[in-house]
C-alpha cells in the first residue's frame, strides 16, 4: 500500500475514518450521500487523498461534524514539504529590506 502523501492527509484520513465507524457506516454509503465517488472517498479515507474544500465541506456535513473538526491543529510541519516556505510576513520584510536598500 502506498504511504499517504503528508502527515496532514494521513491525520484526516484517520478523523473521517474514526467518526464514519463510530457512526457504522461504510465507506459505499459516505460517499454516495457526500456525492462522491467511492474510489476517490476511499482514498481519503485511507489517508491517501487530498481532497478539495468544497469534498471537506460535504464529508463533515454527512458525518454530522463541523469541517474545523477536520482541520483543527494542523501546521505547514504536517504538508508535504515545499519549495519556498516564506510566510507572507517573511516575503513583506524581504521586500522592506530589499527597498531600504535602493534608497
Amino acid at each position: 500500500m502506498p504511504e499517504p502523501k503528508s502527515e496532514a492527509s494521513r491525520i484526516l484520513g484517520g478523523r473521517l475514518r474514526e467518526r464514519r465507524l463510530a457512526l457504522s457506516l461504510n465507506q459505499e454509503t459516505v460517499a454516495h450521500l457526500a456525492g462522491l465517488n467511492v474510489s476517490n472517498y476511499a482514498r481519503i479515507d485511507r489517508g491517501h487523498g487530498n481532497p478539495t474544500f468544497h469534498t471537506l465541506i460535504r464529508l463533515a456535513t454527512v458525518l454530522g461534524m463541523e469541517p474545523s473538526e477536520l482541520l483543527v491543529g494542523f501546521t505547514t510541519a504536517d504538508l508535504p514539504p515545499t519549495r519556498d516556505s516564506y510566510t507572507a510576513l517573511d516575503f513583506r520584510r524581504e521586500q522592506e529590506a530589499h527597498a531600504g536598500q535602493h534608497r
